[in-house]
C-alpha cells in the first residue's frame, strides 16, 4: 500500500481546478515524461473526483497536459508509478496512475489524489 503524506512545504501553486496544490518544487528539468506503462489493473468507472483535471503525458506536472478528465468520464486504470508531489482533496501523493479516459480516448498520468480511491493499486 501507498503511504500518504502530509503538507510539509509553504511553496503551493494551484493548478488544474481549485482546491488542488502542487507543493514543494516542480520537477527538475530533466524529469522524464516518458514512463513505462502497462494495462494491468481491471478497475474502470468514473473515477475522476473532479472536473478539468490534467492528463499528462508523464507523472510530473512539468510534462504536458494532453487533455481533461471530468467526473462523468468513464476511466479504465492502468497501473501506477511514482511521480510529482500532489495535493488535492485533502490528500498529499507522490504517485500517479496512467489512464486511459474512456470518454475522450485520451491516455495519460493523473495524480492518484485527483482520483478516487486514490488510483491504481497496481505498480507499473
Amino acid at each position: 500500500m501507498r503511504k500518504l503524506s502530509s503538507i510539509t512545504t509553504a511553496v503551493t501553486l494551484t493548478v488544474g481546478f481549485t482546491g488542488v496544490a502542487v507543493t514543494g518544487a516542480t520537477a527538475p528539468a530533466n524529469a522524464s515524461c516518458s514512463h513505462s506503462h502497462t494495462n494491468i489493473d481491471t478497475r474502470s468507472g468514473q473515477l475522476f473526483n473532479g472536473s478539468n483535471i490534467n492528463i499528462r503525458s508523464g507523472p510530473h506536472t512539468s510534462c504536458t497536459s494532453l487533455g481533461y478528465g471530468q467526473l462523468s468520464h468513464n476511466v479504465d486504470f492502468w497501473c501506477y508509478a511514482a511521480g510529482d508531489r500532489v495535493t488535492a482533496n485533502g490528500y498529499t501523493t507522490h504517485s500517479w496512475t496512467y489512464l486511459k479516459d474512456l470518454t475522450t480516448g485520451v491516455s495519460g498520468w493523473v495524480a492518484d489524489a485527483l482520483l478516487k480511491d486514490l488510483g491504481s493499486n497496481v505498480a507499473c
